[in-house]
This record gives C-alpha cells, sequence and structure tokens, in this order.
C-alpha cells in the first residue's frame, strides 16, 4: 500500500502585513530578509547532517510573500525544519549576547538526539521530542545573529506591520496555527551591542613572550597562531603556581589552553577578536618537555566522559 504523503508538511509561507494596500516592498530589504532566513533554513539542516533543496514558488495569497518548498529523501524532515524555523522566528531574545543556560556539551546531546532520531525514521514519522529542539536551536549562535538580522531589516522599513509563518502541506492546506509576529515585537528579536557571542578554543596553544609574575590585573602576551596577543589569565590555580614561582617561564615556552576569544562587528560590518581570555590551563611544555596540570587534567577527564555520552547516540 502506497503512502499518502499529501498531509506532510513540506511547505513554509511567509506573509508580510504593510501599511496600506498596494502589496508592493522594498526589494533590498526582502532580498536582505530572505537572505537571513534561508541561512537560518541552512545552519539547521547543516547541524542535523540533512540534505535538502529549497525551492520558492509564487504565493497564493498574491503581493511580496514567501512560500517555500522544501524537499528532502525523508519527507519528514522538511517539516521538522520548517517547524523549528517557525519556532525560531518566534522566540525572542532573552539577552544581547543570548547564550543558552545549558553547557554547549549538553546541546550537542540535544542535537544528536534529534539526528538520531531522523537517521532511523527512514520514510516514517520521526520520534523526536520538540522540546530538544527548541532547546538546541534556539541556543544557536549563528542562529540568533541570523534572526536578530531579519528583525533588524523589518524593523527599520516601517511599511510592514506584521510578520506571518505557518506550516503547510503538499496541497497548500495548513497544519498548525498561523505564528504572528507585531511590529511594536520586532525590537525584541534584535541585538543590542556589536558585540557577537565569543568563541571557545579548546585546545589553543600559545607561545608566551610576557607573563605577569605579580598580582595584579596585568596583561600577558604571546603568540596565537602567528599572532602576536594580550590575553587575560583566568585560570587562578596556574596564576597561583606562577606567582608563587613554582613555574618557570623560558625562550619558547608555551601553554596549551582553553582559550575564550570575545568578538565584535566592525563598522564596515566585519567580525573581529576583540579579548582573549585563558580559562583554563591544560599543558606546560617548554625544551620538548610537557606537563599536564592538575585543571588540564580535570579536565580532559570530563571532556573524555561526555564523549562516551555522545558516542551512545
Amino acid at each position: 500500500m502506497q503512502t499518502d504523503y499529501s498531509n506532510i508538511p513540506n511547505k513554509l509561507e511567509l506573509h508580510y502585513r504593510f501599511t496600506d494596500d498596494d502589496h508592493t516592498m522594498d526589494a533590498i530589504i526582502r532580498n536582505s530578509c530572505e537572505r537571513e532566513l534561508l541561512a537560518i533554513v541552512n545552519e539547521i539542516a547543516s547541524l542535523l547532517e540533512v540534505d535538502i533543496t529549497i525551492e520558492t514558488e509564487a504565493s497564493r495569497n498574491g503581493g511580496p510573500n514567501e512560500l517555500w518548498t522544501l524537499v528532502s529523501e525523508n519527507r519528514y524532515v522538511t517539516g521538522v525544519i520548517i517547524g523549528i524555523l517557525i519556532n525560531v522566528l518566534s522566540r525572542c531574545l532573552t539577552t544581547d549576547r543570548e547564550l543558552s543556560d545549558l553547557p554547549k556539551q549538553e546541546l550537542k546531546l540535544k542535537i544528536e538526539k534529534l539526528k538520531k532520531g531522523l537517521k532511523e525514521s527512514k520514510d516514517e514519522k520521526p520520534n523526536i521530542n520538540p522540546e530538544d529542539s527548541i532547546t538546541a536551536f534556539n541556543g544557536n549562535n549563528k542562529i540568533i545573529k541570523y534572526k536578530s538580522n531579519f528583525y533588524q531589516s523589518l524593523n527599520e522599513y516601517a511599511k510592514v506591520t506584521q510578520v506571518t509563518t505557518v506550516l503547510l502541506s503538499h496541497e497548500n492546506q495548513p497544519i498548525i496555527d498561523p505564528t504572528v509576529i507585531e511590529r511594536e515585537d520586532f525590537d525584541k528579536f534584535i541585538l543590542r551591542t556589536d558585540e557577537l557571542p565569543s568563541v571557545l578554543d579548546e585546545n589553543a596553544t600559545i607561545e608566551i613572550i610576557s607573563p605577569v609574575l605579580n598580582k595584579g590585573k596585568y596583561s600577558w602576551k604571546g603568540v596565537y597562531k602567528g599572532e602576536v596577543i594580550p590575553f587575560s589569565l583566568r585560570d587562578n590555580e596556574f596564576k597561583d603556581h606562577v606567582i608563587n614561582r613554582d613555574i618557570q617561564f623560558k625562550n619558547g615556552t608555551c601553554i596549551d589552553c582553553v582559550l575564550e576569544i570575545s568578538r565584535k562587528k566592525s563598522n564596515l560590518g566585519e567580525i573581529q577578536n576583540s579579548g582573549y581570555t585563558v580559562m583554563t590551563v591544560l599543558r606546560k611544555h617548554d625544551e620538548g618537555t610537557t606537563t599536564e596540570t592538575p585543571q588540564g587534567k580535570r579536565y580532559r577527564i570530563k571532556n573524555e566522559m561526555e564523549t562516551k555520552q555522545l558516542k551512545l547516540f
């Protein structure tokens, strides 16, 4: 018996409402919004490791609305991705640098569960927890930025009063009630600063040029990926050993560490590194000798245990 796919969701309709009835929209604004939405869809698909094709077609309601059809080998994947997209677009930011309260490793676990559910479903409805998708993707820094850009463009275009999204079936029938975002709420989705979420290099190597041997809020200096950088040291355990002269530095001494890199957008829209913080010193090595720090050992064991959890999925 052949499966009836007519009611399986695979389309997204996005409808702009205007202050007037002429159904025209600034082409640059519209293309800018479309670019951000496509970036969100592609990021979701990339994290889920699924291949999709996005097709556009004429809107059934007329006017400059978006009607997208998603195509995938697994027919149920398309509905999952569109559902996640609609949820992302309707979820306000809680802070300017919205980072999930969950540890990064736990977010990975949730995505792994979603991937596992989609792969095992093959051509049947996947058994996945909607709460996992809400948490995992609303905590994704790239998605947060794309969403902010989308609403920033609309916020600067006074003609748009409302954005409506709805999940449709193959035959253009609504699967769920439309989600409506009013203009007065656009501001709740926009990042308020040029600062971007920081990134973490969990196995950075820094050659020490200038250590700080005394107490105080002074910057260290070292070479990271061929560039001389100032950095602060937040690893108090390592810092105390340095101040007590338990750790010596020679020409060519390096540390392997967990390095947090702060970032911001320049006036030209380019992403720049704005600060460096060593969170944990994992190892110190010089003249062919490598010494793992106690905190580095604890960090390694913790990661090994979390990796074993991931492999269960």
